[in-house]
């Protein structure tokens, strides 16, 4: 059993290894040498109930807004003051567009939005958001000096100061340095639609794969159909780029969002995400099993050891670029519970529904 385990963990560290290469070979996107924004650009925000979320994202694009062409924000039958909040922010501004969508979902309030856009690139972000500052323009000067069809960007979380807030952070943190790591490696398996720009042309042809049987996954689905149609997908890698969202309030609202990620990878079709996602779970399952093997034997520490090395050549250094360096002391604790509540999660993704925010 201690040779699988360590046989898994090596397969493990040849994906880190390929994701810490791609993220070391590309340099940071600084923007100086863009002498013009030819393209235009759009950013869309789909909301639901968000009055209690929505001040820190108004205020941020507020200090920014000459440098986007339109922003449409898509009300997804909002039952609270959602659509008065941005209709006072939109008076104040000519290039600000508020309509209440037909159809239900998020899927179908993106569909709506973009429909109602005009802009050569369209720019994604949630309701919940903080864009930083400078944001905007350089989004614009990645798009108009790379010109992909997808381009990818990096979410953090807002330190709260709690304990439980920046495990969440780290947690979250190694999400966002795999996805780095591996778009820049050539081989995109995430993305997150709260930082996520495409191309029109690309979009019209990809909108109908969504796949609308499941609510959310709008993001990882049009990567995944980009992806498979051979457009050319790249990773904005800025540390002033990174968009910043809260960490879930309770232990129950995280593990509900964990399970909403894990339940849409059943319809996956992508191979490399699909056997990432298989390797991950493999690897959690090997640590879970050698940390109770150790009490038998203890060479069985060896697996979580050499997976804990593993994973802070990649993380702690993404900490570093993102400004996150606080979050290094908590990387062996959180070591040691996450394999347990990430298989616990997808077990959760299989046994029902789950429940999308307090709506």
């Amino acid at each position: 059993m201690l040779f699988v385990s360590l046989a898994i963990v090596s397969i493990y560290a040849v994906f880190i290894l390929t994701c810490l290469v791609g993220w070391l070979r590309n340099r940071s996107f600084t923007g100086n040498s863009v002498q013009k924004t030819d393209i235009t650009l759009s950013l869309i925000v789909c909301c639901k109930n968000e009055e209690k979320r929505l001040s820190g994202l108004l205020a941020s694009i507020e200090g920014q807004i000459e440098a986007i062409d339109e922003v449409v924000f898509a009300s997804d039958h909002s039952t609270d003051s959602t659509e008065s909040i941005l209709n006072a922010f939109a008076r104040q501004y000519s290039n600000i567009t508020v309509f209440a969508t037909e159809d239900n979902g998020k899927k179908n309030a993106l569909r709506e939005a973009i429909a109602k856009t005009n802009s050569d690139y369209i720019l994604c972000t949630d309701a919940d958001c903080i864009l930083p500052d400078g944001y905007l323009n350089r989004v614009k000067q990645f798009l108009s000096s790379r010109l992909p069809d997808l381009m990818i960007g990096a979410v953090k979380y807002t330190d709260d100061g709690s304990t439980f807030g920046r495990l969440q952070a780290l947690d979250f943190a190694s999400l966002a340095a795999t996805t780095a790591g591996a778009a820049l490696a050539g081989c995109p398996i995430m993305c997150n639609g709260a930082n996520l720009a495409f191309g029109r042309d690309v979009w019209e042809k990809a909108k109908g794969d969504l796949v609308d049987d499941e609510r959310s996954g709008d993001d990882m689905f049009l990567m995944h159909s980009i992806k498979k149609s051979g457009g050319t997908i790249s990773f904005l890698k800025s540390p002033e780029a990174f968009v910043e969202t809260a960490p879930a309030r309770t232990l129950a609202d995280f593990l509900e969002q964990r399970k909403r990620w894990a339940s849409k990878s059943r319809h996956y079709t992508d191979p490399q995400t699909i056997a990432v996602a298989i390797l991950v779970a493999l690897v959690n399952v090997s640590v879970i099993i050698s940390i109770a093997a150790a009490f038998c034997d203890v060479r069985f520490l060896l697996v979580f050891v050499l997976k804990l090395i593993i994973d802070c050549c990649l993380l702690i250094p993404f900490l570093f670029f993102s400004r996150q360096r606080h979050l290094v002391k908590f990387i062996l604790p959180l070591s040691i519970i996450y394999p347990f509540y990430t298989i616990l999660t997808v077990i959760l993704s299989t046994c029902g529904r789950y429940r999308w925010k307090e709506q």
